[in-house]
């Protein structure tokens, strides 16, 4: 009995918190945050500006920094919104590694065979079977990773550009998503920046060959502090219905 209690109480916690266990940066200064001016684009902003993926209103040096393996390249479908996309947490987590380029625009590679582009396609392999069947050397040369930032419905317009063909597909092992939008969609499809985390747990896994340590737990910096800050206010929206 007891042990069913107390596995109870874990499982609340974890419906509760489900990022209880990562190795993020204290929140307390995006707790403290006020609205603010962004001083390149001038636009009213709470935290951080989507448009120039730089921090409002707080002292840069307070967030963290995360060095990533790899350059990424995020190409967001010019249908979707600036403000409801985590892209930009990326490219202001990890300012030295992330670019994000709109669509018609794609990025240029000296060689193909050194870009891994992040997509659940027929052709895909997972990290674990990439790393299988080529050696050491050919997978650690990788020097790009691409991930696309769209709606699943706008998708097909970007992944059959001709400009990504020959890149190598790769795919994503049993990653569950905690965006809060509704998305009508598995619960497999997740949203960019967790698509760009889980990415780089399992690349240090089966590529670089070390175990995981919280290296990239930053990268949910941002995602986690909305997660739980709409979980708090709806919390608070049904206590006050049920008063």
């Amino acid at each position: 009995m007891a042990d069913e209690v107390e596995n109870l109480d874990e499982q609340r916690k974890l419906e509760e918190n489900p990022f209880a266990s990562l190795k993020i940066s204290s929140f307390e200064v995006l707790r403290d945050a006020e609205r603010s001016t962004c001083k390149k684009c001038k636009a009213s902003r709470k935290y951080y500006c989507y448009k120039c993926f730089d921090v409002v209103g707080i002292e840069r040096s307070m967030i963290p920094f995360v060095s990533l393996p790899l350059q990424v390249d995020i190409i967001k479908h010019k249908g979707e919104v600036m403000g409801k996309s985590t892209a930009c947490h990326a490219a202001i987590l990890a300012p030295d590694n992330v670019t994000i380029h709109h669509f018609p625009t794609i990025p240029q590679f000296k060689s193909k065979e050194k870009v891994i582009l992040v997509y659940p396609s027929e052709t895909a392999l997972s990290l674990g079977d990439l790393e299988k069947k080529t050696s050491s050397n050919d997978c650690t040369h990788f020097d790009h990773v691409i991930f696309i930032d769209s709606t699943w419905d706008q998708t097909h317009s970007i992944i059959s550009d001709p400009r990504l063909a020959d890149i190598q597909r790769v795919k994503l092992e049993n990653a569950t998503t905690y965006f809060w939008r509704p998305q009508r969609k598995p619960s497999t499809c997740l949203a960019t920046i967790e698509a760009v985390y889980y990415f780089f747990k399992e690349y240090q896994k089966y590529i670089m060959k070390s175990d995981y340590d919280g290296q990239f737990d930053n990268l949910l910096y941002f995602f986690v502090f909305q997660y739980l800050l709409i979980k708090q206010k709806k919390r608070k929206s049904k206590r006050q219905k049920l008063e």
